[in-house]
Order: structure tokens, then C-alpha cells, then sequence
């Protein structure tokens, strides 16, 4: 294996909290009931603008509201400080180790590519991720293969050999969809059942059991 592919929110950053301060800040500001906390892992998963319309009552799900609170909540989530986001226990020691050993590592993530590169910069200042990329107007969201195999084709890496790390039913269909192999991890958002259920190859409890496996 050469190049291990990295999902971002539940599996590098421990992100739940601040989103879901975010859009219930926002679903607040329009009038719209919030969420406990524990809700927003399932909404999680599929970029923000899904986020958003999880959110919404359904009879509240039309497409200028999804829009209206979609744009408050990126201005919002934005400014807001970051106070409660960090990296997951054990994931800079596996970065670093990962580096060092001489692979390639790469985040591809369906949170909006405008807020992934600052959380990236801000957060593991001190690694060089071969390639950073979040969801992009224009390309079609995991579990679309789309961001691996543009991945793949940038670091000239072939599909045997690479790892695609995630925790979510998103990231294992997202990994089997572009022919790679799925780790999924259960420090993140979703159950180790899901999971296993949308073929996860591997299971991991600790990012140090990833070093084992590669």
C-alpha cells in the first residue's frame, strides 16, 4: 500500500459539536425547532446542504429555505470559533508515523472544500497531506467515487494500493464504489454495525490499530 485516503469530520476531527452549535444556532435564527446534540450524527455524513435539509422539518424542506439557511449557516460556521473541534485521541501520532514510514496521505471530504483547508491548516499545521479536497460545486458528493479516483489519478496511485479510512456508511460505500480497500473506524459518528453492513474490510478501534494494518 502506498497512499491511505483520510475522511475528515468523525474520523481526523472530532467536529460534531461545533456543527451542530452552528445549525442550531441557525434553525434558532429562522424560527425552526433545534436538535440534541446525539441527532446530528446521523445528519452528518453527506456535505452540509444535506445537513441543513435533515435539520428542517420535512414540511419546511423546500429549496429556497434549504438555500437561505444553507448560506447562513456557512457564514456562520465560518466565523464561529472553533472551540470545541479537535483531532480524535492517537491521529496526529498515526499522521506523523504514516508520514515518516513514507506513504501518502490525503483527506477527501464532503464538507465544503472552503472550510476544509483552514480546519486542515489550523489543525495538523505540521503535516504534509500529499492532496486536501472537500466537496466542490461541480462534483458530485461521496459516496460517489468521484473524490478518490480524482485522488488516485493525481498522486498516479493505482486502486490496489490504497486505503480509504472513514466512519460512516458514506465513506465504506464511497470506498467500495471507487474499488479500494474500507477501514472503518468507530471513534466517529456512526456504529460499528453500519459499518460492517456497507463492507467495511477492516474494522479499527484506535488509530494506532491502522499501523498494524498497513
Amino acid at each position: 500500500m502506498k497512499l491511505i485516503i483520510f475522511d475528515l469530520d468523525g474520523t481526523l476531527l472530532d467536529t460534531l459539536q461545533d456543527l451542530g452549535d452552528s445549525c442550531n444556532a441557525i434553525l434558532q435564527r429562522y424560527g425552526y425547532p433545534t436538535h440534541p446534540l446525539s441527532a446530528y450524527k446521523k445528519f452528518v455524513g453527506n456535505g452540509v446542504q444535506k445537513l441543513i435539509e435533515r435539520a428542517l422539518p420535512e414540511d419546511a424542506r423546500s429549496e429556497n429555505i434549504i438555500t437561505t439557511l444553507l448560506t447562513a449557516f456557512k457564514a456562520y460556521y465560518e466565523q464561529k470559533p472553533v472551540s470545541h473541534t479537535k483531532p480524535y485521541t492517537g491521529i496526529m501520532p498515526l499522521l506523523e508515523e504514516l508520514k515518516s514510514s513514507g506513504y501518502l496521505i490525503s483527506v477527501a471530504s464532503n464538507k465544503y472544500h472552503e472550510a476544509v483547508i483552514p480546519l486542515i491548516e489550523h489543525y495538523f499545521p505540521t503535516i504534509a497531506f500529499d492532496l486536501v479536497l472537500g466537496h466542490r460545486t461541480g462534483h458530485p458528493a461521496k459516496p460517489d467515487p468521484d473524490i478518490v479516483l480524482e485522488t488516485l489519478r493525481t498522486l498516479s496511485i493505482a486502486k490496489e494500493n490504497c486505503y480509504y479510512v472513514g466512519d460512516s456508511s458514506v465513506d465504506m460505500d464511497t470506498a467500495n464504489n471507487a474499488a479500494v480497500t474500507a477501514i472503518g473506524v468507530t471513534w466517529g459518528f456512526r456504529e460499528e454495525n453500519e459499518l460492517r453492513q456497507h463492507g467495511a474490510q477492516h474494522i479499527i478501534h484506535h488509530p494506532q490499530e491502522l499501523s498494524a494494518i498497513v
